[in-house]
């Protein structure tokens, strides 16, 4: 175990560096739980709760993001009253992002059902989206892991109406194309001119074959500071956030759950 251990720590970091990406994880396509973004601040202490206060605290948008612009260096190239406007840009990106979940509240066991997710918000120009059994984030898994079976590719709609592959097309050749998790590209939130875009994501899960409650929500991944021109630095030959990958400026949030009661 003692071999393996650092191994596994080194793949649970790339994970998390890969999801603070605003550009979506560069690798990794496929399921992905919400305690991976260790990078990313909570939206709410709702999603914190089985943690201890001093630790769920730190996890907080004011605490992991919001604090930083005023102290980190990375921000330094800024006037405080420039940090001031990029907080409050922030903060706009923050309170119009939503998500919302829809689903049956029952079916019957190995049925088929649909399951859409609609977001609204985020800075781009990525945001990711994955259907977990628990809004706590540090306990949430993928819903296969709770017997659903997703059923093939999601339809994605991006914010131009349209559908979208790209997640999709990246999947190796051959493997199972039935993914919880879903990265949804063209996003752009602009805090000046008040643009908020949305998305549409649909999936077709198999009901598990024993009967009871299940619950269902999706975990939102999306991005802050790029909604402001303050909030944006170039490097690696792209437009990344001022805080950089490890700045807290992503976020998590989760829908309401729904349960679902298969009979």
């Amino acid at each position: 175990m003692r071999a393996i251990a650092p191994a596994f720590t080194v793949m649970l970091l790339a994970a998390a560096a890969a999801l603070a990406d605003p550009y979506g994880p560069p690798h990794a396509v496929t399921d992905m739980a919400p305690f991976c973004a260790s990078c990313h601040a909570s939206t709410s202490l709702d999603q914190l709760k089985e943690l201890p206060a001093d630790v769920a605290a730190k996890e907080t948008v004011e605490s992991k993001h919001l604090k930083r612009i005023n102290t980190d260096p990375l921000y330094k190239d800024l006037s405080a009253e420039d940090r001031d406007l990029l907080i409050a840009a922030v903060k706009w990106v923050d309170q119009y992002a939503s998500v919302k979940i829809q689903a049956p509240s029952q079916t019957k066991r190995n049925s088929r059902i649909d399951v859409t997710v609609i977001t609204s918000g985020g800075a781009g120009p990525v945001v990711g989206v994955s259907l977990v059994d628990s809004t706590l984030r540090f306990q949430a898994r993928p819903i296969t892991s709770s017997g659903f079976k997703v059923v093939g590719p999601a339809l994605v709609i991006g914010p131009n109406g349209k559908p979208q592959a790209q997640w999709t097309e990246r999947r190796y050749r051959g493997s199972d194309m039935g993914l919880a998790t879903v990265m949804i590209d063209g996003v752009r939130g602009d805090a000046l001119a008040g643009r908020v875009d949305t998305t549409k994501t649909t999936w077709a899960l198999r009901v598990p074959p024993e009967p009871g409650t299940y619950t269902i929500a999706a975990a939102f991944f999306y991005g802050t500071e790029k909604g402001q021109p303050m909030g944006t630095t170039m490097g690696n030959g792209r437009a990344e956030p001022r805080g950089g990958p490890e700045g807290g400026s992503g976020r998590i949030m989760f829908s309401e759950p729904v349960k679902i009661s298969v009979k």
